[in-house]
């Protein structure tokens, strides 16, 4: 098979196992391998496939699916790496099962609801239709001829079926225009591993531009400041995909296609070190997850690419191991992998209108913006507070659990996450934020220690006149302070905040862990309501604290909290 990562596998092979640094992740995906040659795995059934269209759940279905890929993986990996033949026969049988799968696209992505037939089905190429052939793929790859020559042809029957034919034929909703988000890197990624492995040159000729299309509208969907407004795990999955897509074409091209020469390219790249909170928390805007993890070989490349300008985590925040990218991560994996400095820092994302500090008692983030964004939740004036202990006092809740009504509009700014009653974002009158570009912040202003703007905008015209928000970042405090002007409609303004932390809530303070904010006991009282969340990636619901200021005096104007780190 050829290989345009442009990695010799066998010397790759032979580092890893001389390499300290790898070894956890070696031994992590080994023992889960371990664990994988202990399990039978029964057909997929179509009635749980059905499930989503019925109840709205994805979790029953998606769980076993993507356990199959993940497994799949480890044992491959583990095979690779071990010579172990106890590995063979399982991994054989896994590969298998998952090429006799009906389908690779996900219920919620299939359209099987449209009246589509089953050869269009079977043809429809989603996020992971991409990721499986992109999977099964390195699996021939990096195992050659360990495998049966029987296993090298299902595989390619299958991907050219599911995957080579369908993209030469038919086009997709991902290669429009219009779609400028991870989906268009991540369906161009993974099926460009598949065609330029297993693709004749004709198909290769046929279908490779319109992928390099499809990358470029990726590319269009972030503004110059290169923050990704899908949230920091849209950029682990769709720059990660896009970055595959990328050192592909500079091998396949002898480096005329070098995407990475782009400043652009290079901004969204130390994106990954901007959004960072601490070293164990990430800013959670929009729908991402608060906790950091990383996908190693994905960094390793982007320091070699970068050098100074890109910062090593340490490698205990790999656990992106747990999931297809393994073999990938490992193929790109620097042996000789060590941390870099974690420095303080203030980034301010301008285009994005995202402020983010990191000093030495507290890590700070902060959202102007507008409530149209890519994964959008209404959000506008939101902020964030971590604290060195690993706790989120004042919190972003991030993305939500997925189920068919999770981008229905209707819907979707009912649950906490997504709705600006979820976020530390005034509420006017009882109103909440409404979602749409025109609902944004203006006249926004950012220095090394401060963060000020005005974010009446984001809610119903003529609610308020104006409500300019303004963070002072000291040392050890943050000083927030909302100014009102009226309007002939408003009424009352309930100052929100949001915590992970239940709050112990004094006359003139709320302490939430080892932060206190700090309120006018003459001018206002705080009272908690406990709630609850789903995760995107835990269905077991998780308790939250909405915690609101309310003024004593109908008309306040000036609404002042010292909040001590």
């Amino acid at each position: 098979m050829k290989n345009y990562y442009g990695i010799d596998i066998k010397k790759q092979r032979e580092k890893l196992l001389k390499s300290r640094a790898a070894k956890p992740i070696l031994d992590k995906v080994i023992q889960k391998a371990d664990l994988a040659i202990t399990k039978g795995y029964l057909a997929l059934k179509f009635s749980d496939y059905m499930i989503f269209a019925q109840t709205g759940d994805r979790k029953t279905f998606e769980k076993q699916y993507f356990e199959r890929k993940n497994d799949c993986s480890y044992l491959a990996v583990a095979y690779w790496l071990t010579d172990d033949e106890k590995y063979r026969a399982p991994l054989i049988d896994l590969i298998f099962h998952i090429c006799d799968e009906f389908t690779w696209c996900l219920p919620a992505h299939s359209l099987i609801y449209e009246g589509i037939t089953a050869a269009e089905i079977i043809g429809q190429v989603d996020l992971f239709q991409a990721e499986t052939a992109s999977l099964l793929t390195d699996v021939l790859a990096i195992l050659g001829e360990k495998l049966p020559t029987l296993v090298h042809e299902r595989v390619e029957y299958e991907i050219r079926r599911r995957i080579i034919e369908p993209i030469c034929e038919r086009e997709f909703h991902w290669q429009k225009e219009s779609c400028k988000t991870n989906w268009a890197a991540v369906c161009a990624g993974g099926v460009a591993v598949a065609l330029l492995e297993l693709g004749t040159d004709e198909e290769i000729k046929k279908a490779l531009p319109t992928l390099l299309t499809s990358i470029e509208h990726f590319l269009e969907g972030f503004n110059d400041d290169g923050c990704c407004m899908e949230g920091f795990s849209y950029w682990s999955y769709g720059f990660a995909y896009f970055a595959i897509f990328a050192r592909l074409m500079l091998e396949y091209t002898g480096s005329k296609v070098n995407y990475f020469e782009r400043e652009k390219v290079k901004n969204i790249a130390c994106f990954f070190n901007k959004a960072r909170l601490g070293k164990t928390k990430i800013a959670s805007f929009s729908d991402s997850g608060t906790d950091f993890t990383f996908s190693p070989g994905l960094i390793s490349y982007l320091k070699e690419l970068y050098g100074d300008d890109f910062v090593r985590p340490s490698l205990e925040f790999a656990t992106r191991n747990g999931n297809v990218y393994v073999i990938r991560d490992l193929l790109w994996l620097d042996a000789d992998y060590e941390e870099d400095e974690f420095k303080n820092q203030t980034a301010y994302l301008g285009d994005a209108e995202w402020f983010i500090k990191r000093c030495e008692n507290y890590s700070f983030a902060a959202k102007a913006g507008h409530n149209d964004e890519h994964h959008n939740h209404n959000d506008v004036g939101s902020f964030i507070l971590a604290t060195p202990d690993e706790q989120m006092p004042l919190a972003d809740f991030g993305v939500g659990l997925y189920d068919s009504k999770t981008f229905d509009p209707a819907y979707r700014y009912k649950m906490v996450q997504n709705a600006s009653f979820g976020h530390s974002v005034p509420i006017i009158n009882g109103k909440y934020q409404n979602e749409g570009r025109e609902f944004a912040a203006s006249d926004v202003k950012a220095g090394e220690n401060e963060f000020a703007f005005d974010i009446s905008g984001a809610y119903e015209k003529g609610l308020i006149k104006s409500l300019r928000r303004s963070f002072e970042l000291k040392e050890d405090e943050i000083i927030l302070t909302d100014k009102a002007e009226y309007s002939a409609m408003t009424e009352h303004i309930t100052e929100r905040m949001v915590s992970w932390i239940k709050p112990v809530i004094s006359e003139d303070s709320v302490k939430l862990g080892t932060v206190t904010i700090l309120f006018d006991k003459n001018k206002f009282t705080a009272s908690v309501t406990e709630d609850s969340i789903k995760s995107h990636t835990d269905a077991k619901p998780i308790k939250i604290y909405l915690i609101d200021f309310e003024a004593k005096v109908k008309g306040e104007e000036v609404f002042k909290f010292e909040i001590k780190v």
